[in-house]
C-alpha cells in the first residue's frame, strides 16, 4: 500500500464477551442479595415514604425493583381571624352595658365566624367569604342595637329626671289660701 500515509501499528480489537473461566472454577450458586432502599437526599425539604420493593425471583437471583416516589407539596396557609375577636369584643362590652338585646346579633356573630375559620381550614374559601360576611353584618347590628339601647336609656333617664326635677320645685312652691270676697269662697293660689 503506497498511499503516502505512514506504517500505522494497527491493533484489532479485543474479542467481544467475557474471558473463560479458570481451571478451578465450581459451578456453585451464589447467595441472593438485596439492594437497600435509597436513602431521601438533604435539601429537599420532604421525606419521602419509604418504597415498597417487589420482588422478582428466579431460581438463583432476586431482582429488586423501587419505583421512584412523587414528592408530595403542601402549603399550609394562616386561617384569617374573620372577626371572631370583634364578635367577642362586643358580647362582652353588650354584657357588662347591660345591652342583653344585643346579645341576639354578637352570639350569632361569634357561630358565623367560627364556621367561617372551619370552612377557609377546609379550604372551602366560599363558605369562608360568606359566613365571614354574615359574621360581620352581625357585628353591626349588634353595635347599632347597643347604641340605640344607650341612646334610648339616656333620653329615659333625662325625662326622669326633668320630672323629678319639676316636682321638686313644686313641692318647695309658695302656696296659699285666701278667701275671696268676690265670689265669697276661699281660693287656693300656688306661686311657681
Amino acid at each position: 500500500m503506497a498511499s503516502g500515509y505512514p506504517p500505522q501499528n494497527y491493533q484489532p480489537p479485543p474479542p467481544m464477551g467475557y474471558a473463560p473461566a479458570p481451571q478451578n472454577f465450581k459451578n456453585e450458586v451464589p447467595p441472593p442479595y438485596s439492594v437497600p432502599p435509597p436513602q431521601p437526599q438533604p435539601g429537599y425539604g420532604y421525606a419521602p415514604a419509604a418504597p415498597v420493593p417487589q420482588q422478582q425471583s428466579s431460581n438463583n437471583v432476586v431482582v429488586v425493583n423501587s419505583q421512584p416516589t412523587p414528592a408530595i407539596v403542601t402549603t399550609i396557609r394562616p386561617v384569617g381571624d374573620h372577626f371572631l375577636t370583634l364578635s367577642i369584643v362586643l358580647t362582652i362590652v353588650c354584657f357588662i352595658c347591660g345591652a342583653w338585646h344585643a346579645l341576639l346579633c354578637t352570639i350569632p356573630a361569634i357561630i358565623f365566624s367560627t364556621m367561617a375559620r372551619d370552612a377557609e381550614a377546609r379550604g372551602d374559601m366560599d363558605s369562608a367569604q360568606t359566613n365571614s360576611r354574615l359574621s360581620l353584618g352581625c357585628n353591626i347590628g349588634g353595635i347599632v342595637s347597643n347604641v340605640a339601647g344607650i341612646v334610648i336609656l339616656i333620653i329615659v333617664i333625662a325625662i326622669e329626671v326633668s320630672a323629678a326635677s319639676s316636682a321638686a320645685s313644686s313641692y318647695y312652691s309658695y302656696c296659699y289660701y285666701y278667701y275671696s270676697y268676690t265670689y265669697d269662697s276661699y281660693r287656693y293660689y300656688c306661686y311657681k
